[in-house]
């Protein structure tokens, strides 16, 4: 489990549940039937709690389609809607959403069929950067931007599609 969701902090003794998540990959697994792969769409939605945080193609513009038989990452980073940077003490801060209470439990991901054409999924590996800025001690202002990485394994073999003699219409991953 990452630091940044339940580490304590040694400057207050205090257990730290707040994660600020920049960017969250998935490495999906298809099936191997001739049947595994799709040419239709496959939406995903990021929720906090019961909050739509983004809602994205997985698969984004001049990528190879969901094949069968394809071990392939996929990934967002999280923008600033207005597209302004930040930067405290020289210092580049990633954009970030705040989750208060920590990722586990608190975020979900909806992967979405959008046609009939069946798509078999094997697993998925996923990984959520979250970030925190310190102060570097001994410095009167200088600060770090320091990651850490919270990985997750969903080994459901599910098939997504439309049409629910396939498969299901939805398929949420909970952390």
């Amino acid at each position: 489990m990452c630091a940044l969701l339940r580490g304590i902090n040694p400057d207050t003794n205090l257990e730290e549940t707040m994660a600020n998540v920049t960017r969250i990959d998935w490495r999906v697994e298809t099936g191997h039937q001739w049947w595994s792969g799709t040419d239709d769409t496959v939406k995903i939605e990021i929720w906090r709690d019961s909050t739509l945080i983004k809602r994205l193609n997985l698969e984004p513009g001049d990528t190879s389609r969901l094949d069968r038989s394809e071990n392939t990452n996929y990934y967002w980073v999280f923008q600033d809607p207005d597209g302004l940077g930040v930067s405290v003490s020289g210092t580049v801060v990633p954009y970030s959403v705040s989750f208060p209470n920590g990722v586990n439990g608190h975020l979900k991901v909806k992967l979405v069929a959008k046609g009939d054409d069946a798509w078999e999924k094997i697993a998925i590996d996923s990984t959520v950067t979250t970030g925190q800025l310190k102060h570097v001690p001994g410095t009167i202002d200088s600060m770090k931007w320091i990651e850490d990485y919270d990985s997750f394994y969903f080994g459901q073999d599910v098939v997504l599609s439309t049409d629910s003699d396939e498969g299901y219409t939805t398929w949420t991953l909970n952390y």
